[in-house]
């Protein structure tokens, strides 16, 4: 999946959840900075891919990160953001550190899962209990290449809903 799709499915997710749940708007401190954490998590597992958007952006990262892990390995298995859950817990001192880690692990999840619905899935998501399997979303046939038309459509299939989400929320919130 591209940059703009992983932004957009983690903007889709969280704004959907806010939608249902506005409170948390209220009651989670330091409440943007966990938006940007999230949205910078979705971004982030492609790092070992230099080419891609968050590659070029650490491309010393990217470069080290390719030479030693391949793409979709790693930085795309779901021990990465549960380790870092488990982290945040050392900061319960510190609000502010314990969510902007929760929130790049809650978007590390959504690129994850954004690509498990593209043609490769994620090859070894449950490592170390499940290394060889691949994990996909939907069954093959339905499906999308990376850079494909049906991404594109999806993506803008994501983010129509996501600006009517947009508005409504403004209202919901007492906007205008």
């Amino acid at each position: 999946m591209t940059a703009k799709g992983h932004v957009a499915l983690a903007s889709a997710a969280t704004l959907t959840y806010l939608y249902v749940d506005s409170k948390l708007i209220t009651t989670l401190p330091y409440f943007e900075y966990f938006l940007i954490a999230i949205l910078i998590g979705s971004l982030f597992p492609d790092v070992d891919e230099p080419d891609s958007y968050i590659g070029n952006k650490l491309k010393v990262v990217s470069i080290v990160l390719s030479s030693i892990f391949k793409h979709r390995t790693f930085t795309h298995y779901l021990i990465l953001p549960l380790s870092l859950i488990l982290v945040s817990f050392l900061f319960k001192d510190n609000v502010f550190n314990q969510i902007t880690i929760i929130g790049f692990a809650i978007g590390i999840l959504l690129h994850d899962c954004g690509d498990m619905l593209t043609k490769g899935g994620i090859k070894g998501f449950f490592w170390p209990f499940f290394p060889n399997s691949r994990i996909a979303l939907l069954p093959y046939s339905l499906r999308f290449k990376t850079f494909s038309v049906e991404e594109y459509i999806f993506v803008y299939a994501v983010l129509i809903p996501l600006n009517v989400l947009l508005i409504l929320h403004f209202f919901k919130m007492g906007g205008l």
